[in-house]
């Protein structure tokens, strides 16, 4: 769903007069935090890190830690580049995100809703590291991948995804407008 309202953004900005070339001249600080969250992002929904960590008595510790880490790093980030468009969606819909994670161990619980998509769909859910089937006494469960989507595929989403897809849907359209660059010396005249 957060891809398709990123191609949606992008496609809805170039049909509004918005331009490729755009995209190459948007400028975003501290782009190596970015890159940092969704390694860590990743450690958790791979299997080999998973089976690594279920040698330790504290998975649940570790994934929760990493989690944090994860989601520190996309929150600072987002922070630093927070005046451009759609990023308070994005950072609030992150932060819902990892606050449910966290308080489950690293892992996002998934509701029941996920049977609309069939036995395979539910069966699945437990086979993936980062997910897992919700019982009902999970803490912050309200937050959870509750909602069942059908966006060129099916997909289970939270409020928080779709406050993220909502910023990105906003970044996507800012992304392909024309940079408007300041002429340092009409500035300068005008500050003398």
């Amino acid at each position: 769903m957060i891809i398709t309202a990123a191609i949606l953004g992008l496609v809805l900005g170039l049909l509004m007069g918005g331009r490729w070339r755009s995209l190459l001249h948007k400028r975003f600080r501290l782009l190596p935090l970015l890159f940092s969250a969704f390694i860590l992002s990743w450690l958790l929904s791979v299997h080999f890190f998973s089976d690594w960590l279920a040698g330790s008595d504290h998975v649940w510790l570790w994934r929760s830690v990493i989690a944090a880490l994860q989601l520190a790093a996309m929150s600072f980030f987002l922070l630093v580049n927070r005046r451009k468009p759609g990023i308070w969606f994005i950072f609030a819909g992150g932060l819902l995100n990892g606050l449910v994670i966290i308080a489950n161990g690293g892992r996002m619980p998934v509701g029941p809703a996920i049977d609309r998509f069939g036995e395979a769909a539910a069966a699945q859910i437990n086979s993936v590291p980062h997910y897992f089937t919700a019982s009902g006494h999970e803490p912050l469960l309200f937050l959870a991948d509750l909602y069942p989507v059908w966006t060129f595929g099916t997909y289970m989403v939270s409020l928080g995804d779709f406050l993220i897809a909502a910023g990105v849907l906003w970044l996507g359209l800012y992304m392909s407008r024309p940079v408007r660059r300041k002429n340092r010396a009409a500035v300068s005249q005008l500050t003398s």
